[in-house]
């Protein structure tokens, strides 16, 4: 089953001390309550605006990500161990 997430438009105006606010259906919704901790991000030309938690789960992810790819790396590396160590061992010969 294909689930669509729903997606919310709403504008807001920046006020004179560089302020905004997020509407509250928004902030009831991302459970953003008084004292929340947000962090802003600038990529690519906009602002994304995450839930500190939000963060520390994507981190975590991306963290996770990074360390399947090494060991995948490594495993590749060391499957080809004897013909990598041969390779030094002519260059150093040389």
């Amino acid at each position: 089953m294909n689930m669509i997430k729903e997606q919310k438009l709403r504008t807001v105006k920046v006020n004179e001390r560089g302020q905004i606010v997020i509407p509250e259906e928004i902030r009831k919704d991302l459970g953003i309550k008084k004292e929340s901790t947000l962090v802003l991000i600038e990529r690519d030309g906009e602002i994304v605006i995450k839930r500190e938690e939000g963060i520390l789960t994507d981190l975590e992810m991306e963290n996770k990500f990074w360390r399947v790819l090494t060991e995948e790396s490594f495993k590749s590396a060391w499957d080809k161990e004897d013909e990598l160590w041969e390779r030094i061992y002519k260059k150093e010969k040389k």
